[in-house]
């Protein structure tokens, strides 16, 4: 949620059937969501009251997609509420870190690249990513592949393994950048992000 180099945790819920408002207690039909921020060392701390997820309306959610909707560095969730609209959560976060995106075309390999492995090596701290179809239910993900990047401001080396097993090397890649990298051909586009931006972190959400 802040591109500090750890993964944290969003978790859309709602209970299967309407009937269970019915009852005094227990779950509930539309509930809220849970957002666990990465400690670091192996647990979590549940801060949706903090993120403003807290104070949204309450949804029975089925599916949740990731992704950079509006190419600002940040990951944004799609939401799927049943019999409703969807919800669109812009992730306002300001917490200055680097970040990068990757757009990886197949030539040899499936066009959209789907099984292709991406690890990046950044300020000595190692991260990897797949390219997958699919994701939570009914929902699919940005197929660029996201990394936060902490207080680093260049990835010392990129290794991408295509779907058919090959293997390219990428070195001293800047951060801050959507790059789209062709099978076979290397960087062939670089579309810069905007600054990273300092300041309070808050969150919003759209309809």
């Amino acid at each position: 949620m802040d591109n500090d180099t750890w993964l944290d945790l969003l978790v859309a819920n709602g209970h299967v059937h309407p009937q269970i408002d019915t009852l005094e207690t227990g779950p509930r039909y539309r509930e809220p969501m849970l957002l666990h921020r990465n400690n670091r060392d192996g647990t979590f701390d549940e801060v949706s009251k903090e993120s403003g997820l807290a104070a949204l309306p309450a949804h029975s959610r089925r599916g949740a997609a990731f992704g950079d909707v509006f190419n600002t560095g940040n990951i944004d969730v799609l939401l799927l509420n049943v019999g409703e609209p969807p919800s669109l959560l812009k992730n306002m976060n300001a917490d200055g870190y680097h970040r990068v995106l990757f757009k990886l075309i197949g030539t040899r390999s499936n066009r959209a690249a789907i099984g292709a492995r991406v690890t990046v090596r950044a300020a000595g701290v190692q991260q990897f990513s797949e390219v997958r179809g699919g994701g939570s239910y009914l929902s699919q993900n940005d197929l660029r592949l996201h990394f936060g990047l902490g207080t680093a401001s260049k990835i010392e080396s990129v290794q991408i393994r295509w779907p058919n097993g090959n293997v390219e090397a990428l070195q001293d890649v800047g951060a801050d950048y959507i790059y789209t990298v062709v099978e076979g051909k290397g960087i062939q586009d670089k579309r810069p992000l905007p600054p990273p931006s300092t300041g309070h972190a808050t969150s919003g959400a759209a309809h």
